[in-house]
């Protein structure tokens, strides 16, 4: 069967919540569903074509962050009559609950919402029962991490495509998708020697990349702190920075300050394109997040062969297998961070193996084919 679905947003910009939605956009076009985005307030012009490329319609409310509660209420309410979707699947980020209510008061009766982020301690215990309550008013409850789903329900479990939905929790886990074919096709194609020409980067010293926007949770600052020992044993490597945001200039401070500038590059804002092109001249990425309901960049960074060092936080360690795919450390542990990527600048054999060994688990349980075949099994049986 059919079905228009209608995906509801806060925000299109450039992250990782905005990619899981035109993997999920994409995992419902290619079975044959007609889908709709509906984006609440911020988004990137650039963002909005890739997602009308990919062949989904999008609707731009552009509303007020300030706009009180009632009030968008009636005006998502009022957007979703107008839409007459068969389902909504709404992304559960702020404004939490409001567009599932919205949704139920528009007659809609199938609704899914996934949450991206993990229950922390900067939620109130409040945070917590309103997503409880807001899960029951959903068909299907879903999370992008088995730990993310446990912060907030106190348990979680895969969704399993090939058992009925009805004998299966109410919510469950299906884990964030990465195109591995793509990732590879990009990383295949780049010039490293030219692009680390334009980059200013010595084309045998190892590089340290990171792909993140630059906010306090993302933990950038600690890498900088981890490299900056790193540089006092080993000064032949190379720290590669990509993305923007809040703390740039205090980040950038920060380089400044440990005489580090002509170590450090900060490439500034890119496209998912030109991202992975980067990340195929990095020799090891790291994600040193203090919280990652996920963590799709490390995902990406399999994908591309790279090892990946990320902090044990939530679902994180759920996609990065400690001394297979790479290393994990404990949360604001920049120290060991720093031993870390002393090891693996320093043995290529190592960087290689732990390379092929996340390329391969990335294609099995991140890859796009499973991804569709779970949101497929799913919508179905609906």
């Amino acid at each position: 069967m059919i079905y228009k679905v209608l995906i509801a947003i806060p925000c299109l910009k450039r992250g990782g919540t905005e990619m899981q939605t035109l993997n999920l956009s994409q995992a419902l076009l290619s079975c044959g569903h007609e889908v709709e985005i509906i984006c609440y307030f911020e988004y990137d012009n650039s963002m909005v074509q890739e997602f009308k490329k990919s062949g989904a319609m999008v609707t731009l409310l552009n509303l007020n962050r300030n706009l009180g509660y009632l009030q968008f209420i009636k005006r998502l309410q009022n957007e979703i009559r107008f839409i007459k979707p068969y389902v909504v699947h709404i992304q559960y980020m702020a404004p939490g609950a409001l567009p599932i209510i919205a949704s139920r008061l528009a007659g809609v009766k199938r609704i899914f919402a996934t949450v991206h982020q993990p229950c922390t301690q900067s939620h109130r215990k409040f945070s917590k029962l309103i997503l409880r309550i807001a899960s029951l008013l959903c068909t299907r409850f879903i999370a992008v991490s088995v730990n993310a789903e446990k912060s907030w329900f106190g348990n979680g479990q895969l969704f399993d495509e090939k058992k009925p939905v009805k004998l299966q929790s109410h919510h469950f886990t299906i884990y964030n998708s990465v195109d591995v074919k793509k990732i590879q096709k990009i990383s295949s194609a780049v010039n490293s020697e030219n692009l680390k020409r334009e980059l200013a980067i010595q084309s045998v010293i190892p590089i340290i990349g990171v792909v993140s926007r630059l906010r306090h949770e993302k933990g950038i600052d600690l890498l900088i702190d981890a490299f900056r020992l790193l540089r006092q044993s080993n000064d032949y490597t190379h720290l590669l920075v990509v993305g923007t945001g809040p703390d740039e200039a205090k980040l950038k401070e920060m380089v400044h300050k440990n005489n580090l500038n002509s170590h450090v590059t900060f490439y500034g804002e890119a496209d998912w394109e030109k991202a992975m092109q980067l990340m195929a001249i990095m020799d090891v990425v790291v994600v040193p997040s203090r919280f990652e309901g996920f963590g799709l960049t490390a995902a990406e960074a399999m994908a591309a062969g790279k090892p990946v060092v990320a902090s044990d936080v939530f679902g994180l360690k759920e996609v990065v297998i400690h001394n297979k795919t790479g290393f994990l450390f404990p949360i604001e542990n920049s120290a060991l961070l720093h031993e870390h990527l002393k090891r693996l600048c320093n043995d290529q054999n190592m960087r290689q193996m732990l390379g092929d060994n996340g390329q391969k688990r990335a294609d099995i349980v991140f890859g796009m084919d499973l991804f569709r075949r779970k949101v497929s099994a799913l919508y179905n049986q609906i």
